[in-house]
């Protein structure tokens, strides 16, 4: 006799997943940007309401790796997390990832492209649309192998 699965649990665990694809990496992030990046504006007000100053002095520009953590990395953390908030939202669905991808990178290319403007803080760069896209992709791997993989079970 074949086992039902349990509704419950299977639901309860795909908010688990989705729900650590989506804090991790922005935690990870967050702990990055406010170890090695003061001059970044959250961290700037997160010192400010808390207090706090603890920064490691590293130039991070001496060191590729660091280098593309800090300019490329963190940004791919940030849209990864947001293709699966999206997800989430519009419907745990496999069939739906396609328009969750649409709709990230849409998202992500124009926050981007805003950049260009005089008014929007930042410096916009190709490469970051060129990862954000990696990241995108990374996630719709990662959500169509777990759910073949809860299909099995």
């Amino acid at each position: 006799m074949k086992k039902i699965p349990d509704l419950k649990n299977y639901l309860r665990n795909i908010n688990i997943f989705l729900i650590a694809n989506i804090v991790v990496p922005i935690l990870l992030g967050a702990v990055f940007y406010y170890l090695y990046s003061p001059d970044v504006l959250f961290v700037k007000k997160f010192d400010w309401i808390l207090g706090l100053n603890i920064h490691f002095d590293i130039e991070y520009k001496k060191y590729m790796f660091l280098r593309f953590v800090r300019n490329y990395l963190l940004d791919m953390f940030w849209v990864y997390s947001l293709f699966f908030t999206l997800f989430l939202i519009i419907g745990k669905n496999s069939a739906k990832v396609w328009k969750v991808f649409f709709i990230a990178f849409s998202f992500s290319a124009i926050m981007e492209i805003l950049q260009m403007i005089p008014c929007v803080s930042g410096t916009f760069d190709f490469y970051d649309v060129v990862f954000e896209f990696l990241a995108e992709v990374i996630a719709v791997f990662v959500i169509k192998l777990y759910f073949v993989e809860e299909k099995r079970e």
